[in-house]
């Protein structure tokens, strides 16, 4: 009789735990099917289908209206007017239950010239970036260790003992010339901006030592997305972080050079490849700026070069906006040797509600491609992807044990 009792609670547990999990795969099903943010261009009127039973109370202000179609399902009209604003929507399950709002904005049209030339991008940190700290060995032989539970990986600092400093030389030169037992610094962590202090070690080899690992910049190859009419650009679809920590550089200043492609080491399951080049860091090879580094990418402004790289309005294309991506074909601007080049890739899958720049996965398909790089390479990161005559985003990140596939990011959350 126990046994029994036992067993109808366990058959009870696992009908709970089964209804549970249905829910949660639910919720998480509509999460990736319906988007919270919609952008609409002005004066235009899209229709969406969610296929899903969830209709939109009838809302609209000035500048937009959502209406449910009625007797439908998850279908739903948005009708745009001529100035630009944003609304909030209602969606209810089974037009009862409240599950979400979504924000509809009304844009503007945008063309913007697809580049995907390769570029040689050089950053300075604002101030000299704390990778982390280390023992030093004394002149009298003992161990310390001045900078733990001090410095933090990923400070910044920017002022040693009153000067300003930007370089692993200005803070080296500060040091050998202390006369002091201590040394304070401001460092920027986050948005915060603190002052500390630490012991100076004479070391073993004589030299005054805070025992910190730092660097002060960045340089690498990467690829533009697009140029506007304004010859603003934008390139990598992601931000460029520090190689040893992980975190988004935070930049003073930086600039965008050309680059000679010279070979391409392709990709192989659980090593990523890269685009090899050389890049001079002089004047005359300059391009541009680099005014912001954010999660979508750089963004600055071209102000030099040949033609290939400034605004071309016979070859600017439309925007696709999210809702307009499908999955199918579609190809990517890159530059592997000296001309940049079409490659058909495909658009595996579109996820309308990522929190980072993985918002679809492409999968190369073009031969030519794969027997020059095996799939997506390092340095092939913001080549940008059309489909149906439109720019739909930007390669992002290479899937390491299968490189033939990777990500993409939208181009409207680039140009966000």
């Amino acid at each position: 009789m126990q046994k029994k009792k036992y067993y109808q609670l366990f058959l009870i547990g696992a009908l709970v735990l089964d209804i549970v999990v249905s829910v949660l795969y639910y919720i998480w099903y509509l999460d990736r099917k319906i988007p919270t943010d919609i952008n609409i261009v002005a004066n235009s009127e899209q229709s969406f289908d969610f296929n899903l039973p969830v209709k939109c109370e009838n809302t609209s202000n000035t500048c937009i209206k959502v209406m449910s179609n009625p007797g439908t399902d998850g279908m739903m009209r948005v009708t745009a007017g001529k100035s630009y604003g944003s609304c909030k929507a209602e969606l209810k399950l089974f037009g009862i239950i409240h599950y979400k709002n979504i924000k509809f904005n009304v844009v503007k049209e945008q063309k913007l010239m697809p580049s995907g030339r390769a570029v040689g991008i050089y950053v300075n940190a604002r101030g000299v970036m704390v990778l982390g700290t280390a023992n030093v060995r004394g002149k009298d032989g003992v161990e310390y260790s001045p900078a733990k539970n001090i410095l933090q990986t990923g400070d910044y600092i920017y002022q040693v003992d009153g000067k300003k400093v930007s370089s692993i030389d200005d803070i080296e030169s500060i040091l050998q010339n202390k006369d002091k037992a201590s040394i304070r610094m401001k460092i920027r962590r986050g948005n915060e901006n603190i002052f500390v202090k630490m012991k100076c070690i004479e070391a073993d080899d004589g030299k005054i030592k805070i025992g910190t690992w730092l660097r002060e910049d960045t340089e690498g190859i990467g690829t533009i997305t697009y140029v506007t009419k304004d010859n603003m650009y934008a390139a990598l679809g992601h931000g460029i972080a520090d190689a040893d920590t992980g975190l988004l550089v935070d930049i003073s200043a930086g600039g965008l050079y050309k680059a000679d492609v010279s070979k391409v080491i392709p990709s192989k399951k659980g090593s990523p490849g890269q685009i090899s080049g050389s890049v001079e860091l002089s004047d005359r090879c300059r391009l541009g700026s680099i005014i912001s580094n954010t999660n979508s990418g750089i963004k600055g402004k071209i102000t030099a070069g040949e033609t290939a790289y400034i605004y071309q309005k016979k070859t600017a294309l439309p925007i696709a906006l999210k809702q307009e991506i499908k999955k199918g074909k579609a190809y990517i601007l890159c530059q592997l040797d000296k001309v940049t080049d079409k490659y058909e890739v495909e658009v595996c899958s579109v996820y309308q509600n990522s929190k980072e720049n993985k918002d679809m996965v492409i999968k190369v398909t073009d031969e030519r491609l794969l027997n020059k790089t095996g799939g997506i390479v390092q340095g092939m990161s913001g080549s940008p992807i059309i489909q149906n005559g439109k720019i739909i985003g930007a390669v992002t990140h290479v899937f390491v044990n299968d490189p033939v596939k990777g990500y993409g990011i939208f181009i409207e959350r680039m140009l966000s």
